[in-house]
């Protein structure tokens, strides 16, 4: 009885992994920590974008932010509040408003164990190829991402700006 179970397992395990989809966690490896791999982290955010009529959760709920992120992105909305103007004025989980994904791409870039990850989401967005780079961090035992980039910007340096005025530019990830 025991054995069957373990061949179940494992027959899940190798159904998701030809089907594209990867776990999200893995066995406890390290005294009982979970250990997770960054881009699983990243790739479900992208459903919402390649199914038909997906309900969008509030801004707070789409993604794992790092609390330092989060505070910054807080501190924004509060100011664009202020002076009643966009500062975010795009999404930046595609770099964009509009969406018409294809062929997405999900793939750790960098990992440091324990500590930060760098993972790297390409795609196609109405015919225009994409790239979004996510910087991640551990946090409270699993990956938050602690920064998002994008061709000519930075969602860390857009936060921080008062204005849309003054988002600094950057270069390409």
């Amino acid at each position: 009885m025991r054995r069957r179970d373990v061949i179940l397992s494992l027959s899940a395990v190798a159904l998701a992994a030809c089907s594209g989809e990867q776990a999200k966690t893995e066995a406890p490896a390290d005294g009982g920590r979970a250990v997770t791999d960054p881009a699983a982290v990243i790739r479900p955010l992208y459903d919402r974008y390649t199914t038909p009529n997906a309900e969008f959760p509030e801004f707070r709920d789409q993604a794992p932010w790092s609390n330092s992120l989060w505070t910054l992105l807080e501190a924004m909305a509060a100011r664009s509040n202020a002076i009643n103007e966009p500062i975010l004025d795009f999404d930046p989980l595609i770099g964009a408003q509009d969406y018409q994904l294809s062929n997405l791409n999900v793939a750790n870039e960098a990992v440091s164990e324990a500590s930060h990850a760098v993972v790297r989401a390409s795609f196609g967005n109405a015919g225009t190829a994409t790239e979004i780079v996510y910087d991640l961090i551990r946090e409270d035992d699993r990956w938050k991402i602690d920064n998002i980039r994008g061709d000519g910007w930075d969602l860390r340096q857009i936060a921080a700006a008062p204005n849309a005025d003054a988002i600094p530019r950057t270069t390409s990830p």
